[in-house]
C-alpha cells in the first residue's frame, strides 16, 4: 500500500539533494517532482526514483490526475538520461547500482506485458524500442553501461546486492561481453558469487540460480555443482521456506545439471517435515517442486507420496491455491514419473470439472492435464466431458497449437472418451493449421481419429499432401500409426500412397516392432483389397504377416513416449520457472 511505499521513500531518499516523494500517490505526482530535481539527485535517490516507479505501475491509473503523455514521456527520458551519465560517471556504489538493475528489470519485466496505463505505454516505447539505426534497445545500453560500471568494484557488492544485480540482467536477458578476454559479465559474476557463497541467503540463492538458467546466460564452469555442495555439505534446510526449495529444484532441473545428492536432501527434508509447515507450501511450490523432481528424471517416491497426500488430505481447500499451470504441471510431473495416486487425480479431476469456466486454462495447459489422465489411466469420465464441452465452445480454436491439438486428441482416444463434436472441432482446426503439422503431430492425430471412430473422410483427404510432403521424417512409428489410420477409416488416398510410401516403409524394415508390423499389414490388405497396384516388396510383406498371424496387433496401445518427449517441448516453452524471485532490496537500503 502506499504507507509502506513512504516507509521506502523515508529510508532511501536521505540526501539534501534528493526530492521528498515520501507523500506521492502515483507517477503523476513523482514523475514531475523527479523531473524538476533531475541534475541535482544523487545516485541513492535515482535508485529510489526506479524502485518506486515500478511498485506504481502496478497500481491502477490515476484517473484524477490524466497523464499528458508528451510531458511524461520527456520527463522519464531526461531522468533516464541522468540515470545512465551518472552510472558512466562512477558516481553509483555498489548498492545503487543493484537497486536502480532491479528497478529498471521489474520495470521492463511489467511493460512486456501489453497495458492500457499511458505511462506502461511511455516506457515501454523507451525502454523497449531499438535505436533508429536498428541498434540496440535503450535497455541494453542502459544494462551494458551498468555492467562496465559494476565490473571494477564487484568485490564490493555483498552477497544480496550481488544476487539482485545477476537476477536484474536475467530478467532483461541481457549479458554483455567484454572484449579485453572474451568473458561474459555472468561468467565474471560466477566467480565473484563462488567466493562468497558463505553469505547468500536462501531466496538469493534461488535468484543466483535463476539467471543462470536463461537461455543466453552461459552457465559458469562448475557453478551449479559449487552451489549445490555448498547446500548439501554446509546449509542447514531450516531457514528454507517451500518457494525457496521450489525454486532451487526448478533452477538445477532446468539447467539440466545434475544434482543426486541435493535433490535428495531437499527430498528428505521435505517428508520430514511436519503438516504444520507444509502448509505454508502454496500451489506453485508443489508443482514446481514435482515438476522438477520429474523433469531431472530424479526419483523420489516419497516425496511424490508426501506432496499428493498432503494436498489430497486438504481437498478443495489446498487446490484454489493451484492456479491452471500448477494443476497442468502437477498432473504431468506425477504421470512421467510414473507416480500412482489415483486420490489426487480424483480430486484434480473434480475440482477442475466443477469450476465455474474453464477460460484460465490455455491450450497447453488443457493438452497436459488431458495427457497426464491417459497416461497415468486415471479415468475421469466428468473431466474430460467438462474439458470436452469448454473447446466445443470456443469461437474458435486459433490459439491451440499443432502439438495441443494432437495431444488433446490423443488423449481421448487412448482413455476410450468419445465425443463427435469435439473431434469435429479439432478436425477443422487441424485442417486450417496442417503445414504447421510435425510428422509425429499427423501420426497422433490421425491415429486419434481412427481409434476413437471418427470417420472423417474430409480431415484424411485434406492431410494426404502434409503427410507426402514429410515421409521422409518419418520414422517407423508415424509410418505405420498413419498407414493404419487410412486403411481403418478407409480413405483410399492415391496420391499418398504410391512409390515414395513403399520406399520410406522399406527404409524402416529393420526398425519396426511387433505391432508396428501388424499395423503395417492391415494397410496392406486394404491396399491388395483396392487393387491399387502398390504392394508392399515381399521381404516385408511376410514380416508383417508373421507379425499379424503370431499375435493380434492393438493399435489402441500407441506408446506413450512419442508424445511424453513432444509435450515435454511444449511445457518447456510455456512453464518459465517461479515468478516471484526477485529479493526486495527495499529494506536493505539505507
Amino acid at each position: 500500500g502506499n504507507s509502506g511505499i513512504s516507509i521506502v521513500i523515508s529510508s532511501i531518499s536521505s540526501s539534501s539533494r534528493d526530492p521528498d516523494m515520501r507523500n506521492c500517490n502515483s507517477l503523476e505526482e513523482m514523475v514531475p517532482m523527479a523531473y524538476a530535481h533531475a541534475e541535482s539527485m544523487s545516485p541513492r535517490g535515482l535508485s529510489a526514483f526506479w524502485t518506486l516507479t515500478s511498485k506504481f505501475l502496478r497500481q491502477q491509473p490515476n484517473t484524477r490526475n490524466p497523464v499528458q503523455t508528451s510531458q511524461m514521456e520527456h520527463q522519464f527520458k531526461t531522468i533516464l538520461a541522468h540515470t545512465q551519465k551518472a552510472i558512466q560517471s562512477s558516481a553509483f556504489g555498489y548498492r545503487d547500482l543493484a537497486t536502480t538493475s532491479l528497478g529498471l528489470a521489474k520495470i521492463v519485466k511489467l511493460v512486456r506485458r501489453r497495458g492500457r496505463s499511458k505511462p506502461r505505454q511511455i516506457l515501454r516505447d523507451l525502454l523497449l524500442s531499438n535505436a533508429a539505426n536498428g541498434g540496440p534497445t535503450k535497455t541494453h545500453t542502459l544494462f551494458r553501461s551498468i555492467a562496465t560500471a559494476s565490473i571494477p568494484i564487484r568485490e564490493d557488492f555483498d552477497a544480496r546486492s550481488l544476487s539482485n544485480l545477476i537476477y536484474a540482467f536475467g530478467v532483461v536477458e541481457c549479458v554483455p561481453m567484454f572484449e579485453d578476454d572474451g568473458s561474459t559479465f555472468f561468467e565474471i559474476l560466477a566467480a565473484e558469487a563462488v567466493m562468497k557463497l558463505e553469505d547468500f541467503r536462501p531466496q538469493e540463492l534461488s535468484n543466483l540460480l535463476w539467471a543462470y538458467t536463461k537461455d543466453d546466460a552461459p552457465l559458469s564452469a562448475g557453478l551449479f555443482r559449487l552451489v549445490a555442495d555448498h547446500i548439501t555439505d554446509h546449509s542447514t534446510l531450516k531457514t528454507y521456506n517451500g518457494q525457496d526449495l521450489a525454486n532451487i529444484v526448478w533452477a538445477y532441473a532446468t539447467a539440466k545439471e545434475s544434482h543426486p545428492k541435493l535433490f535428495e536432501k531437499i527430498a528428505h527434508h521435505i517428508v520430514t517435515l511436519p503438516p504444520n509447515q507444509l502448509n505454508s507450501f502454496n500451489g506453485q511450490d508443489f508443482a514446481n517442486i514435482v515438476w522438477s523432481y520429474a523433469t531431472a528424471r530424479e526419483p523420489s517416491p516419497e516425496l511424490f507420496k508426501t506432496v499428493a497426500d498432503h494436498v489430497a488430505a486438504r481437498g478443495n481447500h489446498a487446490l484454489k491455491a493451484f492456479n491452471p499451470q500448477n494443476l497442468a504441471n502437477t498432473l504431468w510431473a506425477y504421470a512421467t514419473a510414473k507416480e500412482s495416486h489415483p486420490k489426487l487425480f480424483q480430486k484434480m479431476a473434480s475440482h477442475i470439472a466443477r469450476l465455474d469456466n474453464l477460460d484460465a486454462f490455455n491450450s497447453q495447459a488443457l493438452a497436459n492435464i488431458l495427457w497426464a489422465y491417459a497416461t497415468s489411466q486415471e479415468s475421469s469420465t466428468e473431466l474430460f466431458g467438462r474439458v470436452a464441452r469448454h473447446i466445443i465452445a470456443l469461437d474458435s480454436l486459433e490459439g491451440f497449437t499443432p502439438q495441443a491439438l494432437s495431444i488433446t486428441a490423443w488423449a481421448y482416444a487412448t482413455s476410450r472418451q468419445s465425443s463427435p463434436l469435439l473431434f469435429e472441432k479439432l478436425s477443422g482446426a487441424a485442417i486450417r493449421r496442417q503445414y504447421d503439422f510435425t510428422s509425429q503431430n499427423i501420426g497422433n492425430f490421425l491415429w486419434s481419429h481412427a481409434t476413437n471412430g471418427q470417420m472423417d473422410e474430409r480431415l484424411f483427404t485434406s492431410f494426404a499432401p502434409s503427410v507426402s510432403a514429410l515421409l521422409g521424417s518419418c520414422n517407423n512409428q508415424e509410418l505405420t500409426k498413419i498407414a493404419w489410420a487410412y486403411a481403418v477409416v478407409n480413405v483410399p488416398a492415391p496420391s499418398l500412397f504410391d512409390d515414395a510410401f513403399l520406399r520410406a516403409c522399406l527404409k524402416k524394415e529393420e526398425e519396426y516392432t511387433r505391432e508396428e508390423l501388424g499395423q503395417l499389414h492391415r494397410w496392406s490388405m486394404w491396399q491388395e483389397g483396392l487393387e491399387s497396384g502398390y504392394p508392399l516388396p515381399s521381404s516385408l510383406r511376410e514380416k508383417c504377416f508373421a507379425a499379424a498371424t503370431s499375435k493380434v496387433s492393438e493399435p489402441s496401445s500407441l506408446q506413450a513416449n512419442s508424445v511424453m518427449s513432444e509435450l515435454s517441448d511444449i511445457i518447456g516453452i510455456a512453464f518459465d520457472g517461479p515468478s516471484s524471485f526477485a529479493v526486495e532490496n527495499d529494506q536493505s537500503v539505507r
